[in-house]
C-alpha cells in the first residue's frame, strides 16, 4: 500500500492555518499527504476575528526585524524569508487584497477580519485540509519502534509530523490558555516566564472623572527611577487606569518587571517645549480674567485641565490673572511631566498577546523544528517572540507558520522522491 504521511496542526488560528496552507501548496503529490487541523474551540480562527478592532491588521510594512521583543535573533530568519511583501502576495493568491494605511499598517480591502479568516479557511478546504473542532490536545509524546517513529496526540492519534500552533495565554475566551506550553514541556522543552502584553494598565489613585477622555501625549515608562521606554500618541483614560496604543506598547515591560516602583510620566502638552509652555501660561495670565478651569481649553481637555489644576493646588473657580508665578511654574511642570503610579498590567484575559513563551533556542530557526524531537514543529505566539501593535504579531504568525509548513513539505517531497 502507498504510504500516506499524516500531519497534525494543533491550533486553528493564524499561524496554524497558514502553516497548513503552505504545506499543502508545496507538496508535489497531494494524495500522499493528509493534513488535519485540531482546534479546541467550536470553530477555527475565533481570535483572528477580533484583531485590529475587527478589521484585522494583517501585517505592517515595517515588520521585518524591528518592532519585536523576546528572542528577536531567532525570529529574524522567518521574518526575512517571508517578509510583509511576501505575506501580502500570499493573501493576494487567495483572492484577498489589501490597502496600506498610516504607519505601514496593512488591512484587507473589505475592512473585515472575517474576510481574512474566510480566505484561509476556504483555501484549507480547497487543498483538502481537514478540520476537527472541539478537540483539545492535552498530551503529546514520541513513540519509536524498530519499524516506525510517530508523534502521538492524546495517547491515541498518531502522526508523522505535528505543528504546535495553539498560541500563548492571552485572551482565553478565544482558546489560547497555555496549552502549547504544556504540550511541549512533555517533550522536554522549557518555557520562559510569560506575562500579558499589548494590554491596558491598572493605576493607583486614579480619578474616574477622566474616564473616556483621549489625549495625545508623550509617554515615558519609569521603573525604579530609570526610563525604560518612550513613546508618543493618543492615550485613553479609563476608570481603572490607562489604555491606548502607546500604553499597550509598553505594557510588556510592566508585566515582566518585578518592581512595585513603576510610574508613567505623561507630557500632556507635547507640542510645546517647557519654556514655550511657560511663556504660553504667562501670556494667558496677562490676557485672561476668566476662571482657571477654562485657562487651558485651547490646548487640552477641560476635565483634564481641572484634574491637573487641583493637583497643583489651584482653585478652578479662581481667576487666571490672579495666579502667582509659583502656581504658573507648578502647572507648567505638571503638564510636561504628570506622574501616574502604575499598580500592574491587566490580566491575560484582556491582553492581545503573550510576552515570553517556549524557548526559541530549542528550535531550528530555519525550519521551526524541535531540536529535541524530530517531526515536531512550533510556530506563532507559543514561541518567545512578541511584537508591537500594528500588524507585527500577525506578521510573525504568518512568517513562522509558513516556515514550518514549507519545511515539512520539503521533507515529505524528498522522502517521496527517495521512495519512488
Amino acid at each position: 500500500m502507498r504510504k500516506v504521511t499524516k500531519v497534525a496542526v494543533i491550533g486553528g488560528g493564524a499561524s496554524g492555518m497558514c502553516a497548513a496552507i503552505e504545506l499543502m501548496t508545496h507538496i508535489a503529490d497531494k494524495s500522499s499527504v493528509e493534513v488535519t487541523v485540531l482546534e479546541k474551540m467550536t470553530r477555527v480562527g475565533k481570535k483572528l476575528l477580533v484583531t485590529g478592532n475587527g478589521r484585522c491588521n494583517i501585517t505592517n510594512m515595517n515588520a521585518v526585524n524591528s518592532g519585536y521583543r523576546g528572542d528577536v535573533e531567532f525570529a529574524k530568519t522567518a521574518l526575512s524569508r517571508f517578509t510583509p511583501e511576501s505575506n501580502i502576495e500570499f493573501f493576494n493568491s487567495l483572492g484577498l487584497y489589501t490597502r496600506t494605511e498610516n504607519e505601514g499598517r496593512v488591512y484587507p480591502l473589505s475592512n473585515q477580519a472575517s474576510s481574512v479568516l474566510d480566505a484561509l479557511r476556504f483555501e484549507c478546504e480547497r487543498l483538502g485540509v481537514k478540520f476537527i473542532c472541539d478537540y483539545r490536545a492535552v498530551h503529546l509524546k514520541e513513540a519509536v519502534t524498530a519499524f516506525s517513529r510517530k508523534i502521538v496526540v492524546n495517547n491515541r492519534d498518531r502522526f508523522d509530523y505535528v505543528i504546535v500552533a495553539a498560541g500563548g495565554k492571552a485572551a482565553k475566551i478565544h482558546g489560547t490558555d497555555g496549552d502549547s506550553y504544556e504540550l511541549l514541556k512533555m517533550l522536554g522543552h522549557s518555557v520562559t516566564p510569560v506575562a500579558p502584553a499589548l494590554v491596558s494598565l491598572n493605576c493607583s489613585d486614579f480619578t474616574k472623572a477622566l474616564k473616556g477622555i483621549r489625549s495625545v501625549c508623550g509617554v515615558n515608562l519609569i521603573i525604579d527611577g530609570k526610563t525604560e521606554y518612550k513613546n508618543y500618541g493618543e492615550i485613553q483614560f479609563t476608570d481603572y487606569g490607562l489604555s491606548g496604543i502607546p500604553i499597550m506598547q509598553l505594557s510588556r515591560f510592566v508585566s515582566m518587571s518585578p518592581s512595585d516602583n513603576i510610574q508613567i510620566h505623561l507630557d500632556l502638552a507635547p507640542d510645546f517645549s517647557k519654556e514655550e509652555l511657560r511663556l504660553y501660561l504667562l501670556s494667558r495670565r496677562e490676557k485672561d480674567t476668566g476662571l482657571c478651569e477654562n485657562m487651558l481649553s485651547g490646548i487640552i481637555n477641560k476635565q483634564l485641565c481641572i484634574t491637573i489644576m487641583k493637583e497643583c493646588g489651584i482653585a478652578v473657580n479662581g481667576r487666571v490673572n490672579a495666579l502667582s508665578d509659583e502656581k504658573i511654574n507648578s502647572l507648567c511642570e505638571r503638564l510636561k511631566c504628570w506622574s501616574i503610579k502604575v499598580k500592574n498590567s491587566r490580566s491575560f484575559d484582556f491582553a492581545q498577546v503573550t510576552a515570553g513563551g517556549v524557548k526559541c533556542s530549542e528550535f531550528d530557526p530555519e525550519t521551526m523544528e524541535s531540536k529535541f524531537v524530530s517531526g515536531v514543529f512550533c510556530c506563532g505566539e507559543a514561541l518567545d517572540v512578541d511584537g508591537d501593535c500594528g500588524g507585527y504579531n500577525l506578521q510573525w504568525a504568518w512568517s513562522s507558520g509558513r516556515t514550518a509548513g514549507r519545511s515539512i513539505a520539503e521533507r515529505i517531497n524528498a522522502d517521496n522522491a527517495q521512495n519512488k
